[in-house]
């Protein structure tokens, strides 16, 4: 068994406790990964036909935990929520990741705000779930004595009435498709950055105008890259999904891959089988293309928020790890295209399709949930044999560019693109076919 060398000892020193601040935010650089690390990911740090997926220890041991907390969550951006979950001035959200604990609110002006949850009196957590309408935030320990933190929640400030001792920003927020990213290095590189030209990819898709249906909460007792593996590991539809695998086939999925720390592949053609996800229960998109209001797009967008784009609505899986290995708190999400209400349908008539949608996405989330714990549960054993998973270069390509997408950001840097393989575009093709149609078609 393999037996690493700092086993039992916490990696970083001085790790954060719940609500404190992480190593960048304290005046210290996050550290490059110890020579062990680079050991055990040797494996998969190399080309999908020579690789073997990441070491058991990556899921099960705290050390991983602490470290993807301090060089992934610490340094990269990430997802937070939707901006249609903080629509309204006085909306407030409480995210944990791996023991950070974040405030999102929404100020009179219409703006975005993020706080660490932690009052600079004496650390108390100063709120503990979201709410609307809210216009002060108050620390529970010192109520009595008057400390109170004025949100102006809905100006988003959170200062002391009378000292400047306002809770602290986390330093980076920004916004993509309908999406919150933070970022909690204290001078972040644009968000663009790592989303490469996947806006390119989504420019017809008006992710910035969704109408938010509802959500649904997860305790998973599974790591949270066993929820992003699980996602674009597109091959385990038929074993695990029946009725998804009449929709969504497993032969008609694509590469839809780009420059970026994102996994991206399609299915295309979607079947009508029936089902609530059909194309006729919604209207589309209003700006796709014809190739588009028939194919289902996917993104896994590094690190935790994975996006399932159908022609009429979206469903996301938001994943924030826990303080403890095998542990992840995950929020899924159905939001509906603007327009998508079909003009003969009434209100509850709508309602009642969103309905059937959200059980459909919902019961086959649950279907997920079962295989990652069962997952979880083998690496236990596959551990204790130092055991690594094998690749089907055909089927795991998503699998290995996301466990290159780990391994880079544990060492500081992006998904090394020379290992990468060589990808289909037989979809993004179309769509070039198309835009030359549209130009013979305008010189004409």
């Amino acid at each position: 068994r393999l037996r690493l060398p700092t086993a039992g000892r916490p990696l970083l020193r001085g790790a954060p406790r719940a609500g404190n601040l992480p190593l960048q935010l304290r005046g210290l650089s996050a550290p490059c990964g110890p020579m062990w690390m680079s050991e055990l990911g040797a494996a998969t740090a190399a080309p999908i036909e020579l690789a073997k997926s990441l070491h058991p220890a990556f899921y099960i041991d705290g050390n991983f935990v602490t470290a993807e907390r301090e060089r992934i969550f610490g340094t990269n951006w990430f997802a937070a929520a939707h901006t249609a979950e903080l629509a309204s001035p006085g909306d407030v959200r409480v995210i944990d990741v791996g023991g950070t604990s974040i405030i999102l609110t929404r100020d009179r002006a219409g703006k975005l705000n993020a706080f660490y949850n932690v009052c600079r009196h004496r650390g108390a957590r100063i709120a503990s779930t979201g709410s609307s309408g809210c216009k002060q935030l108050v620390c529970p320990l010192v109520l009595s004595l008057g400390w109170v933190l004025e949100v102006h929640a809905a100006r988003g400030d959170a200062e002391k009435k009378k000292d400047d001792l306002g809770l602290q920003r986390v330093p980076g927020l920004a916004t993509f498709g309908g999406l919150i990213f933070l970022n909690q290095s204290p001078n972040p590189p644009p968000l663009s950055t790592a989303l490469g030209d996947l806006p390119e990819k989504l420019a017809r898709y008006d992710l910035g105008d969704l109408e938010f249906h509802s959500a649904k909460e997860y305790n998973i007792a599974g790591d949270w890259k066993l929820v992003a593996e699980n996602f674009v590991d597109f091959y385990h539809i038929n074993a695990v999904h029946p009725e998804l695998s009449k929709f969504s086939r497993v032969d008609d999925h694509k590469p839809y891959q780009g420059s970026g720390q994102y996994i991206g592949f399609v299915t295309a053609p979607l079947t009508n089988s029936g089902g609530p996800g059909d194309a006729h229960n919604f209207n589309s998109f209003p700006r796709l293309k014809e190739a588009e209001t028939k194919a289902a797009l996917f993104f896994q967008i590094f690190p935790n928020v994975s996006v399932t784009i159908y022609p009429h609505s979206v469903y996301t899986l938001l994943t924030f790890p826990s303080q403890a290995p095998g542990r992840t708190q995950e929020r899924l999400s159905l939001l509906m295209a603007p327009g998508a209400k079909k003009k003969e349908d009434v209100r509850d008539q709508y309602h009642e399709k969103c309905e059937k949608l959200m059980n459909f996405v919902t019961n086959i989330n649950d279907e997920d949930v079962v295989a990652i714990e069962n997952l979880q549960a083998g690496l236990h054993n596959a551990n204790g044999r130092d055991l690594h998973g094998e690749f089907l270069p055909k089927y795991d390509w998503p699998v290995h560019r996301f466990q290159n997408m780990v391994l880079g950001g544990l060492h500081g840097h992006l998904v090394n693109e020379g290992i990468m393989p060589q990808l289909s575009n037989e979809f993004a093709k179309s769509f070039d076919a198309l835009l030359r149609d549209e130009i013979a078609a305008l010189a004409r």
